[in-house]
């Protein structure tokens, strides 16, 4: 058993994905693998170096992809963490202080850092407890592609198992807080943030009661 599977889709931007390579070999101290999920339409990743998996296939999406390599890889790991290529962790042991918090909720859990962007508020790179994602069935929310679901794992575990620890820092490179420059990535995103928008209120109007209930139970029973 592995202690943390980061799972990163990355499309066009071959120079973020070797800087979260890097950042990982850099700061890691758990047994912590890095998968990259790459369009096989893209042919921009060859010169990737460094300590990494990485599985291609047809075009998906942010979501798509996250929940396809969690439901093959996730069951030999305690934890999934979903790193976008636009991050980069800076502090030192940053998993294992994200796994520790975990820890400290009974083993059931989501931790997060600060992106440096939106601090306490948002968890844009976040770590979810194994049995959380195979409760749940997924790590981002199924019918939304890239944006809200860092709000729906604040949501469905701040009740209960939800731990924000500001010493580790997961820098967010993003057009928003003029980090980033806007590329092909961050525009297509965009286009289907409307999207997203509508998939998040249904999903708090059918479905958060129920995933909250689930996180609540998988939480009780860990504990038990």
């Amino acid at each position: 058993m592995r202690d943390l599977l980061i799972i990163t889709p990355t499309r066009g931007r071959p120079q973020g994905a070797q800087r979260l390579i890097d950042a990982v070999a850099a700061t890691c101290t758990s047994k912590t693998d890095l998968v990259l999920a790459i369009d096989d339409d893209d042919s921009s990743y060859g010169g990737l170096t460094g300590q990494f998996d990485c599985t291609w296939g047809p075009r998906d999406t942010c979501g798509g992809w996250t929940n396809k390599i969690a439901a093959e890889r996730a069951g030999g790991y305690r934890a999934v963490a979903s790193i976008g290529d636009d991050h980069e962790p800076q502090t030192h042991g940053w998993d294992t202080l994200l796994l520790n918090a975990i820890n400290g909720m009974g083993g059931t859990g989501i931790a997060y850092g600060n992106d440096t962007a939106h601090g306490e508020d948002v968890p844009t790179a976040a770590v979810l407890s194994t049995d959380i994602v195979q409760g749940l069935g997924w790590v981002f929310q199924p019918t939304m592609n890239h944006f809200y679901a860092d709000l729906v794992w604040k949501e469905i575990a701040w009740a209960c198992c939800l731990a924000y620890v500001p010493g580790v820092i997961i820098k967010h490179y993003n057009p928003n807080y003029g980090t980033a420059a806007m590329d092909s990535t961050y525009s297509e995103a965009r286009d289907r943030y409307s999207e997203d928008e509508v998939a998040y209120k249904a999903w708090g109007e059918s479905q958060r009661a129920l995933d909250i209930a689930t996180i609540r139970g998988l939480s009780q029973a860990r504990r038990a």
